[in-house]
């Protein structure tokens, strides 16, 4: 247990760039396929309880895509340092 946890109780290195240029990749297909059906005015982009149509669904989608991957990466990183704290937390006992 105690090899475990000095394993994995380090944190990588710049963790919160890792985790927001992974989530801004993986976010970017779903806003660019969202914007793109409201260009086409096949559904479209809410934005401050507007529905937006056309060019403007598209742009709005597409300023949202490092806005969301920010949130997220926040969360995440926010998650991991908790647990990553309370596992050290335990190294300590095994020492």
């Amino acid at each position: 247990m105690k090899r475990i946890i000095e394993k994995y109780s380090e944190k990588p290195k710049n963790l919160f760039g890792l985790l927001f240029w992974n989530l801004l990749f993986a976010y970017s297909p779903l806003a660019i396929l969202i914007g793109m059906l409201s260009l086409f005015e096949i559904t479209p982009v809410n934005f401050n309880d507007q529905e937006l149509y056309g060019i403007k669904g598209l742009v709005v989608s597409l300023l949202f895509i490092p806005f969301v991957a920010g949130i997220l990466a926040a969360l995440v990183w926010l998650y991991y340092s908790i647990g990553n704290w309370i596992m050290r937390l335990l190294g300590g006992l095994f020492r």
